[in-house]
């Protein structure tokens, strides 16, 4: 049995009409499901927190099986939701407007290559899940976390009024750039110290973002740490400092290619430990999903890993 999970509102709408392609290839294949539409994230973490409940596997000893249509932070609910990872499978047919997650796993958004993978016995891939912690919190990511810039781009992106037009019109790649040469422009002076794993910290006179990446791509397809690996345990960083309005913008296309590695006040790292404390309060995202504004942020990775099934 699978529980499909769907995000109506994905995309504009782009998951309901994907859901009806999914079924049709669902109830040809005769594989039994039931389905789950969502009205508000709060519907996503209960549906998804009552399939995955650990007291079920050890009641009848089967794997919990999910389907998730929707975005990036979709994606990102369930699996802050999943209470028993271990024995969770998820099958991902991603309807966002971003899709870095399916970009870097390789998975279509073919509703007919979703169903073709469930017919494949075992799981396909594992992944590590990052883990941010602010304040008194904490929260999953699957792609990255946010520090500065980047997630404050995100969240006043899904305060403008403008966001659902665009993602209509097929252009919602078109107000993330808007937004963030506005962002860039008005950026205040930040400092901060970095420490990874258990060597001094790092310091930075003027922070733009610093990214903490499971995977390569963020933003929609920036690939700010081309060489990320989600099954190595470790946090590719990259970040960006000590850059003018000016200096930084030639380095965002660059990124679309991963070619803004060596270019000045851009810095690459790795490392299974991070924290980081900036003089300021940063908005902070996970998958692009906002967490908040905070002043130190501390990651790492989940002892237990995602299990996908590869479409």
């Amino acid at each position: 049995m699978y529980h499909v999970i769907v995000n109506p509102s994905s995309k504009s709408g782009l998951a309901k009409k994907q859901w009806k392609h999914l079924k049709a290839a669902l109830d040809h294949a005769k594989i039994t499901y039931i389905v789950h539409f969502t009205k508000s994230e709060k519907d996503l973490r209960n549906y998804t927190k009552s399939i995955t409940d650990r007291q079920l596997f050890e009641h009848n000893s089967s794997l919990n099986r999910l389907i998730v249509l929707g975005g990036d932070g979709t994606l990102n609910c369930v699996v802050n939701a999943i209470d028993d990872m271990a024995h969770t499978v998820v099958s991902y047919l991603p309807t966002g407007t971003s899709n870095d997650c399916a970009r870097a796993l390789g998975i279509s958004a073919d509703p007919m290559d979703t169903v073709a993978g469930l017919k494949k016995c075992g799981v396909t891939r594992q992944t590590d899940v990052g883990v941010a912690a602010y304040g008194r919190k904490k929260r999953r990511f699957n792609v990255s976390c946010g520090f500065g810039f980047d997630a404050a781009t995100c969240d006043a992106v899904m305060q403008s009024p403008f966001k659902n037009v665009f993602n209509k019109l097929g252009l919602g790649k078109l107000i993330y750039c808007a937004v963030a040469l506005k962002q860039l422009i008005s950026l205040e002076t930040v400092s901060c110290d970095l420490y990874l794993d258990d060597k001094p910290p790092i310091h930075f006179n003027r922070l733009i973002f610093a990214s903490f990446m499971q995977l390569p791509y963020e933003g929609g397809g920036f690939m700010l740490c081309p060489d990320a690996d989600s099954t190595d345990g470790m946090l590719d960083v990259c970040v960006a400092s000590n850059l003018t309005a000016l200096q930084a913008l030639p380095i965002f296309p660059l990124a679309l290619k991963g070619k803004h590695k060596g270019h000045r006040g851009i810095h690459m790292y790795r490392a299974k430990k991070i924290r980081i404390i900036a003089s300021k309060k940063l908005c902070i995202h996970t998958d692009g999903e906002i967490c908040g504004y905070y002043t130190e942020l501390s990651l790492g990775t989940e002892d237990t890993k995602l299990n996908y099934r590869k479409a």
